[in-house]
């Protein structure tokens, strides 16, 4: 769950929100205006994020491999496989 927190109190308690953030494990939304702007989050939840991006398109280029290769069986397989992981990294950021 999101904390959401204006870019003034972000200011004025950086080191506080980034130890929030850092050892709790705390999410914050910074607002500017009331407007969503920013997300802080810890590194490693980034780092998680980056890996599965990655991994989707490591498989889509396998997929573009084997698409032009004809391989139908091995698209198909790929396909279900880019759609897993794609849902996966979008299933953990709304966490």
């Amino acid at each position: 769950m999101y904390k959401k927190v204006s870019a003034l109190k972000v200011r004025q308690n950086l080191g506080q929100i980034m130890n929030e953030v850092s050892l709790r494990g705390d999410d914050y939304i910074i607002e500017r205006a009331g407007k969503p702007l920013v997300a802080m989050i810890p590194i490693e939840k980034y780092q998680s994020m980056q890996e599965e991006v990655e991994k989707f398109f490591e498989s889509l280029d396998q997929l573009r491999t084997n698409v032009k290769k004809g391989d139908q069986n091995g698209m198909n397989g790929l396909i279900d496989e880019a759609v897993r992981s794609y849902r996966k990294a979008k299933t953990k950021t709304r966490k």
